[in-house]
């Protein structure tokens, strides 16, 4: 996927709010209640036909009797090679059963609390520091959220292909990062001692090449 037509599905779908979906009652008419309701956590990201939560729920069943064999064979206690193996086993069930597209909207959903915690952290931290306006507070916000966001994505769903990945990331960080130059007249040099890109706002400086221009508004 191009960098170009993927942030555009970043814009649309980054930050969108989470909606609790209506489940299909009957197409989980025989599905146990532990499942069903594991699909309407799915649902409540991602908009999943009759089908797709049928689907879904015979793999959750699966799951979870796994779950209770780990369980009996471990006196009670989940070890950390159990909870491995049923992680993988989720991540192979919703990746059969949604499309790629549902993937990344359903873990933009997971890590939006976390990625929009991030962007906060970052902006106001710098702020402080800086004495930034509430403007340029929210270039670097918004900035280092859908950074944030889209990494977290990026790593889940492409973690056979490092390499890749590591290329689309730094991509992202490029391009968000020159949305806060651009609109707000300043540099995040968000790098650590060892020239890698950091999200801890400690170890960032900013550089102003000009004044704040709110001509640029009108662009957004």
């Amino acid at each position: 996927m191009k960098l170009k037509s993927f942030l555009i599905g970043v814009m649309v779908l980054a930050g969108a709010p989470a909606f609790a979906q209506t489940l299909d009652t009957e197409a989980l008419a025989k599905v146990n209640p532990a499942a069903a309701r594991q699909v309407y956590e799915v649902a409540q990201y991602v908009k999943l036909s009759g089908e797709q939560q049928q689907q879904l729920a015979k793999a959750l069943q699966k799951e979870n009797a796994r779950f209770l064999e780990i369980i009996k064979q471990n006196e009670g206690v989940m070890t950390s090679k159990g909870s491995t193996q049923l992680g993988k086993m989720r991540d192979a069930s919703l990746a059969a059963v949604l499309t790629p597209e549902q993937l990344e909207q359903y873990y933009r959903g997971v890590y939006n609390e976390e990625a929009d915690a991030e962007g906060n952290n970052v902006a106001n931290s710098l702020q402080k520091r800086y004495s930034l306006t509430d403007q340029n507070h929210k270039f670097i916000r918004v900035a280092f959220y859908k950074i944030g966001l889209e990494t977290r994505v990026i790593n889940k769903l492409m973690g056979d292909a490092p390499k890749k990945a590591a290329k689309k990331i730094k991509d992202l960080q490029d391009y968000y990062l020159g949305t806060i130059e651009e609109k707000g007249g300043l540099r995040v040099n968000a790098v650590d001692k060892g020239g890698k890109f950091t999200a801890n706002p400690e170890l960032m400086t900013i550089t102003w090449l000009r004044e704040f221009n709110p001509n640029t508004l009108r662009k957004e």
